[in-house]
């Protein structure tokens, strides 16, 4: 009989961040490689491994001797550099593009600076994996993923290797050991194995992996720990125990399945879900600020991507950017269960990551104002000219929305309409002609009685990747044009087409109804405060009480209702929710035309251990976005979504899209959505008020999102995208002599037929098409490459293809990634 082999895989888990900061957590990392190499030299059959290409940058810029080390025991076989990815991210919580981007930079990298193709994906600690992963990984050339969480007693499995399957075919071969964890304590070594022996002689497998070293904090292997692991393969003969790496155990592992009498492992479809289930809702004041840089980030890397290969605009380097955004992935920090002060300090870098996205897109756009023909209406001798405005279109679709407009009429106040501002008559054109619009209430408070500025919001039909030019201006008696459809609003009411909206003070719900139906029932759209009482990872051995959130702390009343805009092309109704110790203020809105309902919510808390839940009823099973996914869920408990759900419950159903919103559960048929969850920083206990009460609690203070609620049979991909990455709306100036046209389109994607749109009749461009993979799947994101520079360019349809213009003389080549 042959032996069982156990390969022994050192390593050394490190967080970048989590109870230190980024600075004592990256330096560790060089101190860790460092000590491990010094190791390897003492002795010679020891292996290791090491992911993440963030820290091997670190120890390249900050110690370039040990870098090379590093580079010399990797050509040596005995240094295994793996995972793929830039950093080990959450999969759960971060956009699609983001997940790709971390196997696209992270594994060019270790191509570029470690000579080395990464087969073998490695998450030691993420808490969970989307059912998109699969498709991911191998869409990256990765065939192999070791992982040690959701852990077997959470998402029990038949087998330790398993074939994890994706959407789309891809099958990956998936490892999580029997025994133990990614690490273990220093006296762990010989106790693990006695755990392994009758394990491993019950397995169908004779390759079989257990994961030693220090981590955390770094570590690795210790020269005791290599010790126990000679002595113990010298006292058990009948095993035969090796040092090896992910690569070795893995090529072991397919050969062993390769042979004609190979044993049978396990297959899985669908997420490797679910643990810590806190971290879905944990410290939104960074979790918020992440998801609108990915949303902001990605609308300005299109748009400059576009513009640039369009000979619009010059070509921009968004790649520190990118890098930040994939760093802040990491799986302590976006969950939210790292310090305070860590916090702040990784709030400031994605606030960073936005204002160079939106600096970026607004660089690039000036120079699109400076080609396109921008004229003005004429006005009488000494009178001011209207604001022309550059409305740009980031999506490879029309997309026909409202847009709100802001400027200054003049240079100073009107002073003939002092003290009657709301005569003052105003016109706005598109592309030149009158169109209808509303005018609406300024951003600011000051000088009410002057007018000088002017807001208005205005529907526009904007082409694919396109721009057009709207004006504002004061024109005595302006045209008025109408629009087709209206939205009012009166007393405490608002109403459109398709939905009525109302709410009484002293009532617990807003009452929705939907073509002449109630929407949520009796209870309407409603608030509730719930008890939490765990940790900043929630219930970390998905005990039941923590898993299903269910006892009531607190009951809210409506307190105050006013419709603040009564149309005719927009409706609004403020609605106050109070309860002890917090507040909701709740803007929702009704446009001409549109059957949804836009919900601005904002959150005011001073609670502790507790959740306030946003509750939709009437919903038994969701279909959701996930990374590179769609999943469907009906099981009560806590879940994480990405951008958008359908739910159900029988032939009922809506469709819910949010900017920010992460955490959902389905509890007694109601959907609710977490607002806001007050708990501690990096907190691994039940929550005891009664002591160290100065501690501070996570997000106390106010915190703002984003909903949009439509038909369950809605386009709400379509509308998440345009949510989530709304037009961009620049003031710019005019420009008569202009060689572009006033309105035009770069590209579009159509599920049928590429698209090529040439700037100028006659102008001839280069185009690349990028077929999706994917033909069963709804939500799939292509990305184009050109040379070595890559492009997210938004969700597509099934079977979709997408056309851009990149100019006669670009190398261009199709991508596989981009699920």
């Amino acid at each position: 009989m042959k032996k069982i082999v156990v390969h022994v895989i050192p390593n050394a888990h490190l967080d970048p961040v989590w109870l230190w900061d980024f600075r004592e957590g990256l330096n560790e990392g060089v101190a860790t490689c460092r000590t491990v190499l010094d190791l390897m030299d003492a002795n010679p059959d020891l292996t290791f491994i090491r992911g993440e290409a963030a820290i091997y940058e670190h120890i390249r810029r900050t110690d370039p001797a040990t870098f090379a080390r590093i580079r010399r025991m990797i050509r040596a076989g005995r240094w295994d550099a793996v995972g793929g990815s830039w950093i080990q991210p959450d999969t759960n919580l971060l956009e699609s593009e983001t997940l790709c981007r971390h196997y696209d930079v992270g594994l060019r990298y270790f191509r570029e600076q470690l000579g080395v193709r990464v087969k073998c994906g490695w998450q030691a600690d993420s808490f969970g994996h989307t059912a998109g992963l699969p498709d991911v990984l191998a869409a990256g050339g990765i065939e192999n993923f070791a992982f040690t969480r959701p852990p077997q007693e959470v998402f029990p499995l038949k087998t330790p290797a398993f074939w994890w399957h994706g959407r789309s075919g891809a099958r990956i071969l998936a490892y999580r050991p029997p025994i133990g964890w990614y690490g273990c304590e220093r006296t762990e070594v010989r106790p693990r194995f006695d755990q392994l022996v009758p394990l491993a002689r019950k397995s169908r497998l004779r390759n079989v992996a257990m994961f030693i070293g220090l981590g955390n904090h770094g570590g690795g292997p210790s020269q005791g720990l290599v010790d126990d692991v000679r002595a113990w393969a010298k006292a058990h003969p009948e095993f035969e125990v090796r040092f090896s790496g992910l690569h070795a155990f893995f090529a072991a592992l397919r050969r062993e399945l390769a042979a004609p009498d190979a044993p049978r492992i396990d297959t899985v479809r669908g997420e490797l879900n679910f643990c810590m289930r806190g971290c879905y809702a944990s410290v939104a004041r960074f979790k918020y600020g992440y998801r609108r840089a990915e949303h902001e980030l990605l609308r300005a890397e299109r748009t400059t991507a576009l513009l640039q290969q369009a000979g619009l605009a010059p070509a921009t380097d968004l790649r520190a950017a990118w890098e930040a955004v994939l760093f802040n992935s990491f799986h302590d920090i976006l969950p939210g269960s790292s310090i305070e002060r860590a916090f702040d300090e990784q709030i400031d870098e994605v606030g960073g990551v936005r204002h160079t996205a939106r600096t970026t897109a607004f660089r690039a756009l000036n120079h699109v104002a400076g080609r396109v023909r921008i004229t003005l209406p004429r006005v009488g001798p000494d009178l001011p000219k209207a604001v022309p405005f550059l409305l740009w279109n980031p999506h490879l679709h029309p997309v026909q929305t409202f847009v709100e407009l802001e400027a200054c009429l003049d240079h100073r106040p009107i002073w003939q309409y002092q003290n009657r501002v709301a005569e003052l008559p105003v016109e706005v054109r598109l592309g030149g002609k009158p169109v209808a619009h509303q005018v609406i209430a300024t951003e600011h408070l000051s000088f009410p009685h002057l007018a000088w500025r002017k807001r208005v919001v205005v529907p526009v039909t904007l082409p694919a990747a396109g721009w057009n030019i709207a004006s504002l201006g004061w024109v005595e008696r302006a045209a008025r044009p109408t629009h087709a459809a209206t939205a009012t609003g009166r007393g405490q009411t608002i109403r459109n087409d398709f939905y009525t909206v109302s709410a009484q003070p002293g009532t617990g719900g807003i009452r929705i109804r939907h073509r002449g139906k109630d929407l949520f029932g009796r209870r309407g759209l409603h608030l509730v405060t719930v008890a939490d009482n765990w940790g900043s990872w929630g219930a970390m051995a998905e005990e039941p009480a923590g898993v299903r959130l269910t006892q009531t702390i607190g009951r809210w009343k409506i307190s105050r209702v006013a419709v603040t805009e009564s149309g005719p092309l927009r409706a609004t109704l403020a609605v106050q929710f109070t309860t002890a110790r917090a507040r909701v203020d709740l803007q929702l809105r009704l446009t001409a035309g549109n059957e949804d309902v836009a919900i601005e919510s904002r959150a005011f808390t001073d609670l502790e251990a507790a959740r306030i839940k946003l509750v939709l009823p009437g919903a038994r099973q969701v279909e959701c976005e996930v990374p590179a996914e769609r999943v469907t869920r009906q099981a009560e408990g806590e879940i994480p979504v990405l951008r958008w759900l359908r739910a159900r419950d029988g032939r009922r159903g809506f469709a819910v899209a949010s900017d920010v919103h992460a955490a959902y559960d389905l509890e007694a048929g109601d959907l609710r959505v977490t607002l806001a969850r007050a708990t501690r920083y990096a907190c691994d206990v039940n929550l005891d008020q009664m002591k160290e009460w100065w501690r501070p609690v996570v997000d106390r203070g106010e915190l703002r999102s984003r909903l949009l609620l439509l038909p369950a049979e809605a386009a709400v991909t379509t509308a998440a995208d345009v949510l989530t990455q709304s037009p961009l709306v620049t003031q710019v100036w005019a420009n008569p002599d202009g060689d572009l046209p006033t309105t035009g389109s770069l590209a579009r994607l159509t599920p049928e037929a590429v698209h090529l749109l040439a700037l100028k009749p006659g102008e001839a461009a280069g185009t690349l098409a990028v077929r999706v993979k994917n033909p069963t799947d709804g939500v799939l994101r292509p990305v184009l490459t050109l040379g070595r520079k890559r492009y997210a360019l938004g969700a597509v349809e099934p079977g979709a293809v997408a056309t851009f213009i990149v100019g006669r003389s670009a190398k261009a080549r199709r991508v596989a990634l981009g699920a």
